[in-house]
């Protein structure tokens, strides 16, 4: 009897430990950020990644989108980029780059690359939607 409430207990214990959420390490990620009043518009970033899409006759990118951040409604747009050849990898990057610089109207964009995000260290209200762009 006690052998089987043991193995019972152990398989439970496998069971959570296997359904914990793992960090994720993404390729790139976007980083909105506030200096008082918000963060800045998507649009030149959505803009891109319609003419990258168009370029190089790729159907969707898809970006989880991690957020809220923050007060002042920050968020990361991070992107796995499977859909991408690796030499298209580093000129989406590229792109992102470029046009994360220029968004400065309320806040910054900041380009991270092979950043690790912590779901299960998120805070509660804090929520990861997948968008296919």
């Amino acid at each position: 009897m006690q052998k089987l409430i043991l193995s019972v207990f152990t398989m439970l214990i496998l069971a959570t430990t296997a359904n914990a959420q793992q960090p994720d390490t993404y390729p790139v990620i976007v980083s909105f950020n506030s200096m008082c009043c918000g963060v800045p518009s998507d649009a030149p970033l959505m803009s891109m990644i319609q003419r990258f899409k168009k370029q190089y006759k790729i159907k969707q990118v898809t970006a989880d989108k991690i957020g809220p951040m923050g007060r002042e409604g920050e968020y990361y747009l991070a992107f796995r980029l499977k859909e991408f050849s690796k030499a298209q990898k580093v000129k989406f990057i590229e792109q992102l780059k470029k046009t994360a610089a220029m968004m400065k109207d309320k806040g910054s964009a900041e380009v991270r690359e092979n950043e690790t995000v912590d779901k299960a260290g998120l805070s509660r209200g804090t929520t990861v939607t997948s968008l296919k762009l």
